[in-house]
């Protein structure tokens, strides 16, 4: 395997830039809420029709969002190259489960005819379909999983060649030291960057809905925050080992520069 062979291929993960840049960007916090009045407010300002019209409206707009996003969402997740069936079925069926819910709760609002029912109605747009504290931050953290795994597979076979090259370097007699312990952080970074993505996605796959009960809430945010750290750590491992494929392949310039310049001196003095 010689050098320009392996630069090429590194150029392939280079190309993925936007890949490994992206592999962490799991938003930490989701605004799962609406702007909801208080019922005392409802006693006060414009008359009932006009109140209800807004809540109504206000309703809508956030539903209408909702159920725009868990689109989104699922068309992602069922993209995703390595993720298994099984677990793009769960969220897909969690999707429908929250559109159909949104849908029929919509219906509810439209229909209100006293502001203070709709009032309640719409706090459960938050209360009982927990899209932004959990199914988008769910998905997210899945979609990150596959890019890690994506990367991962890219990489892997690129560490394979570049041990061709130092094993063949090495045989005619150069000094590989350096550049051995350099592939072997690349090895051990992509097997942990590996081991990261799988803690992250068997974080998730499993939670549920909190539906207000609170310690189903607080594991559920232990679990998504420990696999915002998890895709952290992978998405440094990855740049690390990018970092050590690249010095290793400026090494093997140099050494076939230096090689060329001594047999060219060789040749000269021969003659």
């Amino acid at each position: 395997m010689n050098t320009k062979k392996i630069t090429t291929a590194l150029i392939t993960i280079a190309t993925s830039a936007s890949l490994l840049a992206g592999v962490a960007i799991v938003p930490t916090t989701y605004a799962d809420s609406t702007s909801t009045a208080n019922t005392a407010g409802l006693k006060s300002g414009a008359n009932a029709a006009a109140r209800l019209a807004k809540i109504i409206a206000r309703s809508d707009t956030a539903i209408t969002a909702r159920i725009a996003d868990l689109n989104k969402l699922n068309t992602r997740v069922q993209g995703l190259k390595n993720v298994s069936s099984t677990e793009k079925t769960n969220i897909s069926n969690d999707v429908q489960t929250n559109i159909s819910g949104l849908t029929s709760l919509k219906a509810k609002i439209d229909a209100d005819t006293d502001a203070t029912a709709a009032l309640n109605d719409e706090k459960t747009i938050t209360g009982s379909f927990r899209i932004y504290a959990l199914v988008v931050p769910q998905g997210s953290i899945l979609a990150s999983v596959d890019r890690v795994n994506t990367i991962v597979d890219l990489m892997t076979p690129i560490g394979s060649k570049i041990q061709s090259r130092i094993t063949a370097d090495q045989t005619a007699g150069k000094d590989v030291s350096a550049l051995q312990t350099l592939l072997s952080d690349f090895n051990s970074k992509i097997a942990d960057a590996k081991i990261q993505a799988v803690a992250a996605q068997s974080g998730v796959v499993s939670l549920v809905p909190d539906q207000g009960n609170k310690t189903t809430l607080a594991s559920n945010t232990a679990a998504l925050k420990a696999a915002r750290a998890n895709i952290k750590t992978a998405t440094n491992d990855l740049q690390t080992a990018r970092q050590d494929a690249k010095k290793i392949t400026q090494s093997l310039k140099t050494m076939d520069k230096q090689s060329s310049t001594s047999s060219s001196a060789s040749s000269t003095v021969s003659q």
